[in-house]
């Protein structure tokens, strides 16, 4: 997942062999920078296979982001640099592990209503095919440990207008979480720019809005967040 998120980086600034260079001297020196601030906490988890194992993706996850987002934004990189990417790597990986996805393989949590789109103006079709693909990689990214459930859903009471994605147990949340916090507003995580990718090709409009959850509880101490929300508001036609 990240190897593609550097290879759309390179897509949207387009250097060549020279760029290439650059980033991954780039990532490099921003491991070794970062490394101390994650290193103890990594350490700690020595015992726990499965903790140890989420610390480590975290650090690269953090590192490989914060680098592209400095690499795009040392390359001009303005809203169409940026909006390039994302697209890029949402492209890649639906390419890579959902080729022949459709609608089909997009299953609602709740049975049909007849008056489930009542004011849509957008084609349905083209978005149960989105979410069909989009099903296909996250039961990729689920069997490969990087989330645990998810559900994709579309809500009665809002007739076609938003669809909702909640991922458990997402395994970068707390790298996704100090990159906004830090301003590497760039870049977004791969399942955002999955979404952005795939409601372009759809051809559908939306407002995304990104939320953080901890499930257990909402009291800021001991607040431990491990549900990304992906809330798609306004759909409408492009």
């Amino acid at each position: 997942v990240l190897g593609m998120g550097v290879e759309s980086a390179l897509i949207a600034v387009a250097n060549g062999g020279k760029g290439k260079e650059a980033l991954e001297k780039a990532i490099q020196q921003t491991k070794e920078l970062v490394r101390p601030s994650f290193e103890r906490s990594i350490q700690n988890s020595m015992d726990n296979e499965g903790e140890r194992k989420r610390k480590m993706y975290n650090y690269e996850f953090y590192s490989t982001l914060r680098a592209i987002d400095s690499y795009l934004t040392e390359n001009g990189g303005g809203k169409e640099s940026t909006k390039q990417f994302q697209t890029a790597w949402g492209r890649i990986l639906v390419e890579t592990y959902a080729p022949n996805a459709s609608r089909k393989d997009y299953v609602s949590p709740f049975p049909e209503k007849e008056d489930e789109f009542q004011d849509y103006d957008y084609d349905k079709g083209s978005l149960l095919d989105a979410l069909g693909k989009l099903t296909v990689v996250l039961d990729r990214f689920k069997s490969g440990g990087l989330i645990g459930y998810y559900e994709i859903s579309i809500p009665y009471d809002d007739y076609g207008s938003v669809v909702t994605v909640a991922i458990d147990d997402y395994v970068p949340i707390g790298a996704e979480i100090l990159l906004k916090e830090q301003n590497y507003s760039k870049c977004d995580g791969p399942l955002q720019s999955m979404i952005r990718y795939l409601f372009s090709e759809a051809r559908i409009g939306y407002a995304l809005n990104s939320f953080f959850i901890d499930p257990s509880t909402t009291r800021q101490s001991g607040y431990n967040p491990t549900q990304l929300l992906l809330s798609l508001n306004g759909l409408t036609k492009m």
